[in-house]
């Protein structure tokens, strides 16, 4: 029996979803995928290094992780061939974070931030990613930050655009 991962027909831009786990009792989870015309090709779910006061700013610790993460999957799309002219999405469930994300103000609910924390905020005003909303429901990377049942977890792995491919055959 051999398993593989095949890509759907859809175009070759990269894409990523990012989730955060908040825990105010100890660090929170980050998880986050890049997508490559809709299948997964970087992915990762850790515990975050420091302990985040809120959830926006579990969030904004991610999506900064996963902003780096982007920046890297694009020179390696862009040394396939494949250059990304357009911002890569990212998209992000956290209002907060997306606001903290798109502009430099600093409130007094967001002033303990590091500025380490913040650099997806770089990337945003360099024009390499783009911060959009993605319903809670909807984000693909909450597989990576806490278990899900089966229904959830099977609506975050359809948004892969990719399928198990089963066979008999002993290649």
């Amino acid at each position: 029996m051999t398993e593989g991962v095949v890509a759907a027909g859809v175009p070759a831009a990269l894409e990523a979803y990012v989730d955060s786990d908040w825990n105010n009792v100890s660090h929170s989870t980050t998880g986050f995928v890049v997508l490559l015309a809709g299948a997964p090709i970087s992915y990762s779910s850790k515990r975050q290094q420091c302990i985040a006061l809120s959830s926006t700013e579990a969030e904004i610790m991610a999506a900064s992780q996963a902003a780096t993460e982007i920046a890297y999957m694009r020179e390696i799309v862009r040394d396939l061939g494949l250059w990304q002219f357009a911002p890569t999405v990212l998209k992000v469930d956290n209002t907060g974070a997306i606001e903290l994300a798109k502009e430099r103000k600093v409130t007094n609910r967001s002033r303990h931030i590091a500025r380490r924390h913040l650099k997806v905020r770089e990337y945003v005003a360099d024009g390499v990613i783009a911060v959009t909303h993605v319903a809670t429901v909807d984000n693909a990377a909450d597989i990576f930050t806490k278990p899900l049942e089966a229904a959830p977890f099977n609506k975050s792995t359809a948004c892969f655009s990719c399928r198990v491919i089963v066979s008999d055959c002993e290649c």
